[in-house]
């Protein structure tokens, strides 16, 4: 059954006008773009960070795409996938059919969405000093926003004046660019026109948030009602510098996004002729699924929203009714977050802690069943390993630039002494699962989960190392 797209099909074709609109004044200005001159088929290498929700793919993500020779998305790839028709939206999972992957008709509108996204190491300084770097960075978050506000009508000339402003008040305080402190003043300016814009929903410290915006309340539940294009907390873009067509051949695309588990073959169909690798990031299941409870507790990583195909099913509960979720909050009965595996449909009516267990083996056993099926050259990578101490850390890396096909002197460009902290719902510790030990522990007792733990190297019977 197909989900009931004419609602959010309404603020999604909004969003591609108006980004149609900008892209238009892009070519206008500087008909040099890269998405005229080359597609996707034109890229040559890619590495896919694979991993179930929670398990520290943003992290690794973080660590490796500050290496020159890497390039990627500001951010995930699923906004992309909704604005061109692949999305829950239309088939009721993460999942994309093999029929529809065949189809050619996304192909124009994703290529371009990818290409005009792609970027190199970061430049922040550099806009201080480089007016077209300003002119990019400032296009690219006209692009950016409406993919995070999907019920603001933006106007492109607007969004640029405030833009400008937002950049001409920051220049006058700061010497060295803090893309959250930017942020934070180019949203005290884009409210004197769109009052809806939240910075609470971006990923910047509360703290932050607070001292800027005094009186703004923390909101609960998602930033709009209808629809969510890109998930929160939002990404914080940098000024960067853009791909060439060399870069396309010569460097390594780096992807991440939960919703990927489900669609690693479909990259074989996105990047014909790209040497495609895959690094397989694990957690263990207690960490995991409890990072995953707190998500759905939080007020970001709303994902889906699924009142309309609730209402309109013949059978089943026509809402959410997930005990520990759907009757602490209104919106609760019909969002739902992070990814949305095939079989959700039977998660509806359960505790929390075990639609969070759903999630984690689901995106699992895809990983497990795309690798073991398609024989594509993966690493395999244990996020505690990351974590546990530098040594450990710095080997694993190593094992990583291996396989990408780098050399082991990236290691000293990484900073790997000092972790980033990217979309945390709260101070990362070791052993933070253990506060739930007594809903998670039990949940190690289901045959699958243990057996999913088992071939992934985590014995339930020494969880001591489950960081």
């Amino acid at each position: 059954m197909r989900l009931d797209t004419e609602k959010p099909a309404n603020y999604i074709c909004q969003t591609l006008d108006f980004r149609r609109d900008v892209f238009e004044k892009i070519v206008i200005k500087d008909s040099d773009q890269i998405w005229l001159k080359a597609s996707l088929k034109d890229v040559k290498k890619v590495v896919i960070i694979a991993s179930a929700s929670r398990s520290g793919s943003s992290l690794l993500f973080a660590i490796l795409n500050k290496i020159p020779r890497v390039y990627s998305l500001s951010g995930e790839s699923v906004p992309f996938y909704k604005l061109n028709g692949l999305s829950s939206y239309a088939f009721a999972s993460d999942e994309i059919p093999q029929e529809v992957s065949e189809r050619r008709d996304y192909w124009f509108g994703l290529s371009r969405d990818f290409l005009s996204d792609f970027t190199l190491s970061k430049y922040e300084d550099d806009i201080f000093k480089v007016e077209k770097m300003l002119e990019q960075y400032i296009d690219s978050l006209a692009l950016r926003f409406p993919l995070q506000w999907p019920g603001v009508f933006f106007s492109y000339e607007i969004f640029m004046r405030l833009a400008r402003q937002a950049y001409e008040a920051y220049l006058k305080t700061h010497k060295r660019f803090c893309k959250e402190e930017f942020y934070l003043e180019l949203i005290w300016f884009l409210r004197l026109e769109y009052k809806t814009i939240n910075p609470y929903y971006y990923d910047i410290p509360c703290e932050m948030i607070q001292r800027k915006f005094p009186k703004l309340k923390i909101p609960s539940g998602p930033p709009f009602s209808a629809i969510t294009i890109e998930e929160p907390p939002f990404i914080l873009l940098s000024p960067a510098k853009k791909v060439s067509e060399s870069d396309l051949s010569e460097k390594i695309l780096l992807l991440k996004s939960s919703a990927d588990s489900y669609r690693l073959s479909f990259f074989e169909t996105l990047f014909p002729y790209a040497d495609i690798k895959i690094i397989y990031l694990t957690r263990n299941p207690a960490a995991s699924i409890n990072g995953l409870y707190d998500g759905w507790l939080h007020r970001g990583f709303f994902s889906h929203n699924l009142s309309a195909f609730l209402k309109t099913q013949n059978s089943g509960s026509k809402m959410l009714e997930i005990v520990g979720y759907s009757d602490c909050y209104e919106w609760g009965k019909w969002w739902w977050k992070y990814d949305l595996p095939g079989g959700w449909q039977d998660y509806t009516q359960k505790h929390l802690e075990e639609v969070c267990a759903f999630q984690w083996l689901s995106a699992n056993k895809a990983i497990r069943g795309y690798l073991k099926k398609s024989q594509k050259k993966y690493c395999w990578v244990k996020y505690e390993n990351m974590i546990s101490n530098l040594e450990l850390r710095k080997k694993e890396i190593n094992k990583i630039l291996d396989f990408m096909g780098l050399g082991s002197e990236a290691i000293e460009q990484l900073s790997l002494d000092k972790l980033p902290i990217v979309q945390a719902t709260q101070v990362p510790r070791v052993y933070r699962w253990k506060k739930r030990k007594n809903i998670i522990l039990p949940l190690l007792e289901d045959s699958k989960i243990y057996e999913m733990a088992a071939e992934l190297g985590y014995d339930k019977n020494n969880n001591e190392e489950w960081l």
